[in-house]
């Protein structure tokens, strides 16, 4: 699958492999299926502290603001 995290290039996760994602204020971008004849599936363990929301979904515009902090391979606009 191809997998984004904020601030980092896009990179393919093959089968097997561990990742993992930071908390606090870092977008996930990206997730997707690399395979088109078949499925991609995973096991994600989520730890959060009491009272905090594990995820927070960004509006488009708070997307587009962070557009810098995406890495330059993936970014949506030309600076």
């Amino acid at each position: 699958m191809l997998f984004e995290l904020e601030g980092e290039a896009p990179r393919e996760i093959v089968a097997g492999e561990a990742f993992w994602e930071p908390g606090g204020d870092v977008v996930h971008y990206q997730m997707r299926n690399l395979d088109a004849t078949g499925w991609t599936r995973f096991l994600a363990v989520c730890i959060c502290a009491p009272g905090v929301d594990m995820i927070t979904m960004l509006e488009p515009d708070e997307i587009d603001a962070r557009d810098a902090l995406r890495h330059p391979s993936a970014r949506r606009h030309a600076n």
